[in-house]
């Protein structure tokens, strides 16, 4: 039987081996780079690689279509978290980090959409 380590006390380190890393040698996970803001994004880039899309559900620019685009995000951000949460070999660091940037990019924009909805009919009715 083999023991690659062993503890003995608290303090005591007896039969414990160590692995010394040169400063050098170490590896560091690649700094990911998101898309912080609404210029970086393309859907019509970004989307296909990311979900399971139609063309024209891509390019479908009509607010319940927004909608749906982003329940869909959203869903596929939930699974891809879980993923991640439960150690699975499909979790894919790059996949989480673009679809959130995606995510948080036509959540904006729906939202900004809606206010801009709400805006122009609470002028209507005051007329």
């Amino acid at each position: 039987m083999q023991l690659a380590e062993r503890r003995v006390g608290r303090s005591g380190t007896a039969g414990i081996r160590r692995h010394h890393h040169k400063p050098g040698r170490i590896r560091t996970a690649p700094s990911l780079k998101i898309p912080s803001g609404a210029a970086n994004y393309d859907r019509k880039r970004e989307l296909p690689s990311l979900l399971a899309l139609w063309p024209w559900e891509i390019e479908d620019t009509s607010l319940e279509g927004h909608q749906r685009l982003v329940d869909l995000l959203r869903k596929a951000l939930r699974r891809e978290r879980q993923r991640g949460i439960s150690g699975h070999w499909t979790y894919d660091v790059a996949r989480h980090a673009r679809l959130l940037a995606a995510y948080k990019c036509e959540a904006a924009a729906l939202k900004a959409r809606l206010a801009r909805a709400n805006a122009k009919a609470r002028s209507l009715n005051r007329k």
